[in-house]
């Protein structure tokens, strides 16, 4: 036996090949026709030349199209490189030439962000454009027009590189994790198990789909025989549209995205009785969040995750049968993974103890795409280093009490410290600049900048914001702007952020 992701589309194809798979902004798919089109798309990379190990780079926006190129790069045995959409020009070409992709697939409304991409890019020699009218954009058009359905006769397997996604470092540098067929394979079983999913679920998924949690839900709503729901963007009135009309029983999304649902002046207006499972990551849930969700989803089991993208991304999952007193918890190991807490020396810490959260199993990544050394430092004798902080009770529940080498979660979108400090320091007026995250009653937290304006400047907060965004994705900029005379120091001269911290969370 040997799996891999292709395989769970040709199975469900045979199985369930009239259902529907897919909904999109009105477009739907069975699993026929989907697995149909993959094989066509399969059979046109390769005819272009693109063969098994290749690079492929994704920049477009959630669609069936981007569906079925996952698909059909798994079957070709090529590696996807999913690209953040939020992100600037310049971060884009760093990742792209980091990942020695020699194609780049964009959808037709960032056909402005390729034409300033392509001539930078020295690596990349296919440009695929995805337009909705083939005569006016045929780029993709031509891949799969006239090309052969069936299954394509290409050897993959298990442990063979199927993605590489990319997260921020805390040096600001992007590291691309690479992932396995066999990682995304143990993932898809993990969540089939911990969400207990079944072929008769309606998902609606609107999270993008270059996240890795996205990806990971993708494959398993196909292996189970799921509906599954999504679109180009989120909007909650479209979101309860959704759950009315097509009697959606399962919805993932983040908090952000359920904050903006319980902000609906009109949310008793729609049908929501056949929701039973409520499923959010990325960011922690307040109880009173949780309080709020159940009762605007009276029928649904609220299911809190936690991962991490080097984990495909599943570590641990709360689920609604655990007892009530562990609600502040990210409850208990997926099935196929292992965690515990170490100390400094890396020994385990008894129940109780805080220190770094490590976990191992079949679904942690392969390591980091051209970068041993932070692959040698997160992996070690099996077991991955999240870098999270957390304690583990007498029961075997996790709980999170500090964040990965500070990284700020806003909106579910990962932020480094030192991503937004670098571009403060550009600032011809700033001295000193250090980043933070702040509590936030929508974004669960925000970046607030504290800066050391230079001898006799002066600059206004929206100043500083503006500048930020000029040279940041929009996530990434500071939404709060302190000035003060000089940043507290200890005396290697490094900034004690923990007293900033107490300082501005204490307010």
């Amino acid at each position: 036996m040997n799996p891999t992701i292709g395989s769970i589309l040709t199975k469900s194809a045979h199985e369930f090949p009239d259902k529907v798979a897919i909904i999109c902004d009105g477009k739907q798919v069975t699993f026929r026709e989907l697995n149909s089109r993959v094989n066509q798309l399969t059979h046109g990379f390769l005819c272009s030349g693109i063969g098994k190990n290749s690079r492929i780079a994704i920049l477009m926006h959630n669609s069936v199209e981007l569906v079925e190129i996952y698909f059909a790069l798994t079957k070709a045995g090529i590696v996807g490189i999913p690209l953040n959409f939020r992100l600037t020009l310049p971060e884009l070409y760093d990742i792209i030439e980091n990942s020695d992709a020699t194609t780049l697939i964009i959808g037709e409304e960032f056909e402005s962000t390729l034409n300033q991409l392509r001539p930078r890019l020295s690596k990349v020699e296919h440009f695929i454009t995805v337009g909705k009218e083939p005569q006016k954009v045929g780029e993709f058009y031509n891949l799969y027009h006239n090309q052969s359905n069936h299954e394509p006769d290409i050897k993959v397997k298990a442990e063979d590189e199927s993605f590489i996604i990319y997260t921020s470092g805390t040096t600001g540098k992007p590291k691309g994790v690479i992932l396995t067929h066999k990682n995304h394979i143990w993932n898809t079983i993990n969540y089939t198990i911990a969400y207990q999913m079944e072929e008769s679920d309606v998902e609606l998924a609107l999270t993008p789909m270059f996240h890795s949690s996205t990806l990971g839900r993708i494959f398993a709503y196909i292996f189970t025989g799921a509906i599954f729901i999504t679109s180009k963007r989120f909007d909650p009135v479209q979101a309860m549209e959704l759950i009315t009309k097509c009697k959606v029983t399962s919805i993932t999304q983040t908090p952000t995205m359920y904050a903006a649902l319980l902000d609906l002046k009109d949310k008793d207006c729609y049908h929501k009785d056949t929701v039973k499972r409520i499923v959010t990551g990325a960011a922690p849930v307040s109880p009173e969040m949780k309080g709020e969700i159940a009762q605007m989803f009276p029928h649904a089991g609220i299911f809190d995750l936690y991962g991490l993208t080097e984990s495909s991304p599943g570590v641990t999952i709360l689920k609604p049968n655990d007892p009530p007193d562990k609600i502040a918890s990210v409850g208990k190991p997926m099935m196929s993974v292992k965690i515990k807490v170490v100390g400094k020396n890396g020994r385990e810490l008894p129940s109780g103890r805080i220190g770094e959260i490590v976990c191992r199993g079949p679904n942690v990544m392969k390591g980091y795409y051209n970068n041993s050394a932070s692959t040698k430092e997160v992996l070690r004798e099996g077991w991955l280093c999240t870098g999270d902080i957390g304690r583990v009770d007498q029961d075997g529940y996790l709980y999170l009490t500090g964040r990965k080498k500070e990284l700020i979660v806003s909106g579910g979108e990962n932020i480094y410290p030192a991503d937004v400090e670098a571009v403060l320091h550009q600032h011809p007026l700033i001295l000193e600049a250090t980043v933070i995250g702040v509590p936030d009653a929508y974004w669960g937290e925000s970046v607030k900048a504290i800066v050391v304006l230079k001898p006799g400047e002066i600059i206004d907060e929206q100043e500083v914001i503006e500048y930020c965004k000029s040279r940041l994705a929009s996530y990434k900029k500071p939404k709060s702007v302190d000035f003060i005379d000089a940043l507290p120091k200890n005396a290697a001269g490094k900034v004690m952020k923990d007293e900033l911290l107490k300082r501005y969370i204490s307010r």
